[in-house]
């Protein structure tokens, strides 16, 4: 990670969640439960549900490691027969890499688990076909020719910003300061389409919040007047595509379990399905819960500490799958 990536604490990611709502998928008041059932952990409620769609991020791991009682959790859910399915917004990494990532910390996930925003982007671009030269918020080494188009990493020449026809922010690890500026003057000298492949605004890793591209997708929009379009979640992309993977999974015995209200809960609600919110090891851990259920307006149907809350980890069995 870059020692100079910006970092938020949770009252600035929390108003900058709350700032651009009107920006994302909206959820009409009947979706939204009239009350939260606080459960123990996840197995207290599982018999509910056939299909659990986990996030990633403070839900299974913070930063690099598991969350404590996360793979016992989910290897008793395998055990019971349940569907599993793990979205992300890392569009950063590969679907191989995430998920060798995964098994290290001990899960044991299938290639048909996996659903990452990086799938969207591609499908997204090719809604311009007129564009044929991106700019891209991504390092130099990320995998450009899976893409369409010629794509090019985003450096400090701003000839390049006026150049392409559109940008594409996708991972924003060692984004600066100068490059926001230059992306935000060129969008305001000649407006053009900003497609973002990771809209989270921050993540949870381990005793900080990073921020994510959707942060300075927001901020370039602010200056520029020129909205985002985003693939991950809460957007629909994601929801349809786990739906579809799973069609004789009744909508109503899906569950969505997450950290965050307005990327987790948010998405879930408008997708028509339930959601389990966590707040331990996550972007809510020590937060007032029900304040900032009441600032949104949105809240889960279920909350937990943690997903394995009071379960112990097989520390042999993770070490044997790390091995």
């Amino acid at each position: 990670m870059s020692a100079n990536r910006l970092q938020l604490d949770f009252a600035q990611a929390l108003d900058a969640y709350l700032r651009y709502a009107p920006r994302l998928p909206q959820v009409a008041p009947d979706a939204v439960p009239k009350a939260t059932d606080y459960v123990d952990n996840l197995l207290a409620i599982a018999d509910q549900f056939d299909l659990i769609v986990f996030d990633a991020f403070g839900v299974l791991n913070s930063g690099q490691s598991a969350i404590p009682g996360a793979v016992k959790t989910v290897a008793t859910l395998q055990e019971m027969g349940k569907k599993i399915a793990v979205v992300t917004n890392d569009a950063s990494s590969s679907g191989e890499a995430i998920l060798a990532r995964h098994r290290k910390r001990g899960f044991d996930f299938d290639n048909n688990s996996l659903i990452s925003s990086q799938q969207f982007v591609a499908p997204l671009m090719g809604e311009y076909a007129d564009i044929s030269h991106w700019g891209a918020m991504a390092p130099t080494d990320w995998p450009f020719d899976i893409l369409p188009g010629r794509v090019q990493p985003l450096g400090s020449d701003p000839a390049l910003y006026d150049a392409v026809g559109g940008f594409l922010l996708i991972d924003s690890d060692s984004w600066t300061d100068t490059q926001q500026a230059l992306l935000e003057q060129s969008l305001k000298d000649n407006p053009r389409p900003v497609l973002v492949g990771n809209p989270d605004i921050c993540a949870p890793m381990g005793d900080f919040l990073s921020v994510e591209s959707g942060y300075f997708a927001h901020l370039a929009g602010d200056a520029s007047g020129v909205m985002p379009q985003c693939v991950g979640k809460p957007y629909h992309h994601v929801f349809e595509e786990v739906l579809k993977r799973h069609p004789g999974v009744d909508r109503s015995r899906v569950l969505m379990v997450g950290d965050t209200v307005h990327t987790d809960v948010l998405g879930g609600l408008a997708s028509g399905i339930k959601t389990l919110l966590v707040h331990q090891g996550g972007f809510l851990d020590g937060q007032d819960i029900e304040g900032v259920f009441a600032r949104s307006g949105l809240r889960p149907h279920f909350c937990a500490r943690a997903i394995g809350h009071g379960i112990e980890d097989d520390e042999d069995g993770i070490a044997a799958k790390s091995a």
